[in-house]
């Protein structure tokens, strides 16, 4: 599903240079953590592969 296009809950609150963090709902963790990955790996085509971690918890340190 488009990004934009969906109806969420969930927002980005903050980009930190290689990182996002999103106030993500609960009732939506488990959609939207596959699909912001895998939008973070594909957003430039590039020849390297792109890795992307997530981590989720109720504040920016618990995430890591």
């Amino acid at each position: 599903m488009n990004w934009k296009k969906r109806k969420s809950k969930t927002k980005m609150v903050l980009q930190v240079h290689d990182e996002l963090l999103f106030d993500a709902h609960k009732d939506e963790v488990d959609e939207l953590r596959p699909m912001i990955k895998e939008l973070m790996e594909t957003a430039l085509p590039l020849d390297v592969p792109i890795v992307v971690d997530t981590g989720i918890g109720i504040n920016w340190l618990d995430a890591h």
